[in-house]
């Protein structure tokens, strides 16, 4: 069963980006320790093309908690840093503005180690199309 706060939280993100609650993959929760960790990425996943829901097309990332040094969220493209504060929030494309089958790689991004303290964050990921239909019919990674 889902948490009231995750239903809210779920909500919000549908008022702030315009994209339906069904779009959106489950929140994931996020702790980084010390020393941890994530490489460059992009969030836009080829073979999401071929899945009912579609690509995804933006990355809503939620700060749960204060870091006492590191954690940032950089993009290294755009040479953006972001530190890490509690409520703050941070929405990316994943899509090109003209076809939202296309990826932007200008989103490119990565988590800087935690050098001292906790990182706490959520991310949701939004589709194209309805993902939580296909996910709970088996049809969805």
């Amino acid at each position: 069963a889902e948490l009231a706060i995750v239903r809210e939280v779920s909500h919000l993100i549908g008022n702030v980006t315009g994209v339906s609650e069904t779009q959106s993959e489950y929140l994931q929760l996020l702790r980084y320790d010390i020393g941890q960790y994530y490489r460059s990425h992009h969030d836009f996943i080829p073979s999401h093309l071929d899945f009912p829901f579609g690509p995804r097309l933006m990355t809503m990332f939620l700060y749960l908690s204060e870091v006492e040094e590191g954690g940032e969220t950089y993009f290294p493209t755009l040479n953006i840093t972001v530190e890490p504060r509690v409520g703050r929030a941070l929405l990316w494309t994943h899509v090109s503005s003209t076809s939202a089958v296309t990826p932007d790689y200008r989103t490119m991004h990565e988590a800087k180690p935690v050098i001292r303290g906790l990182k706490y964050a959520a991310n949701a990921w939004l589709h194209l199309y309805d993902f939580r239909t296909p996910h709970g019919a088996g049809c969805a990674p």
